[in-house]
C-alpha cells in the first residue's frame, strides 16, 4: 500500500511540474498587459467609471455616465505620435468637418451624441435631416457635433475615434451615417473598422487606421469633446444645447422647433 501511495505521489508531482512554467520564466506584467491591449484594441483612454445604468425601452435618450478624471498624456503601449496643436484645425472649438451652418447664425447648437446609442442613431437619421433643411441650411443655426461616449457602451469611443480620423481624411459624414445605420452589427461584435472601411477608399483607410492605432489628432478631438461634455454636465445622449439652453428632454422636431425659434428671434 505504501509503495502504491509513493508512486501516486510521484505521478502527481510529475503532472504538476509539467503544468508549471519553465525554470527560466519570469513574470512580466507590463508586457502581458501591452500584448492584451494590442490584441483587443480597446479605447486608449478609459477615464470614465464603468457603471450599471438602466434606461426604459421607451426613453428618448441614453443615460450617460461621464465621470472623467484627468487622463494620462498617452496610454498606447506602442507609443504615441506627437501631434502639434496646429495639426487640429478648429473653428468655434470644433474641426470644420464636425460643423454645419454659417458662423454668423444667431443660434449655435452643440449636439452631444454617442455612436452606440440607439436614440442617437434615430436622431441622426430621422430628425437631423429636417433640422438641417429648416434651420442649418437656412442660416438660422450653426451645429457643432460632439462625441460623448456613454460608459456602458464599450465600443462607442472607438467608433468616435474612427469617425474623427475619417473626418481628417475627408470622410466624416459618410462614416458617421454608416456607423449609425450598422450600429446593431458593430456594437455586437466590436468590429468598427470593417464598417468604416466599407465607405472609405483603401488609401485613405490606411491613414485612418494609423491615426486610431498610434495616437493622433482624432484622439485629441474626442478628448476635447469629452471634456466639453463634462463641463456642460451632459447626462444623456443625444443632448442638444443651443446658446447655452438645453433643448428637450424630448428631441422630437416639434420640441426642438418650439425651443429654438425664440432663440432665433432674440437676435
Amino acid at each position: 500500500m505504501e509503495h502504491h501511495e509513493t508512486d501516486a505521489d510521484r505521478w502527481v508531482d510529475e503532472r504538476l511540474s509539467a503544468l508549471g512554467p519553465p525554470g527560466s520564466w519570469q513574470p512580466d506584467a507590463p508586457a502581458a498587459l501591452a500584448k492584451l491591449r494590442l490584441r483587443e484594441a480597446p479605447p486608449r483612454h478609459r477615464w470614465w467609471l464603468w457603471a450599471t445604468v438602466s434606461a426604459a425601452a421607451a426613453a428618448s435618450v441614453c443615460v450617460a455616465v461621464l465621470l472623467i478624471s484627468t487622463p494620462p498624456a498617452c496610454a498606447n503601449p506602442r507609443g504615441c505620435i506627437a501631434v502639434p496643436a496646429a495639426a487640429v484645425k478648429t473653428a468655434g472649438g470644433q474641426p470644420d468637418f464636425k460643423q454645419s451652418g454659417s458662423s454668423a447664425a444667431p443660434v449655435t447648437c452643440e449636439l452631444f451624441s454617442d455612436f452606440e446609442c440607439p436614440h442617437c442613431a434615430a436622431f441622426y437619421l430621422d430628425t437631423l435631416p429636417r433640422l438641417s433643411a429648416e434651420y442649418i441650411d437656412t442660416g438660422k443655426v450653426r451645429l457643432l457635433r460632439r462625441d460623448a461616449p456613454v460608459a456602458r457602451h464599450g465600443h462607442a469611443r472607438m467608433a468616435a475615434l474612427y469617425a474623427d480620423a475619417a473626418g481628417e481624411a475627408g470622410f466624416y459624414r459618410p462614416v458617421a451615417e454608416k456607423l449609425y445605420r450598422t450600429q446593431a452589427v458593430w456594437s455586437a461584435n466590436g468590429d468598427v473598422e470593417s464598417q468604416v472601411a466599407a465607405v472609405v477608399p483603401a488609401a485613405a483607410m490606411e491613414k485612418v487606421r494609423a491615426q486610431v492605432r498610434n495616437g493622433s489628432a482624432a484622439d485629441r478631438m474626442v478628448t476635447a469633446d469629452e471634456t466639453a461634455a463634462r463641463e456642460r454636465h451632459v447626462d444623456r445622449t443625444p443632448m442638444l444645447i443651443c446658446n447655452g439652453h438645453t433643448i428637450g428632454p424630448n428631441l422630437s422636431f416639434p420640441q426642438i422647433e418650439a425651443q429654438i425659434d425664440p432663440l432665433v428671434g432674440q437676435r
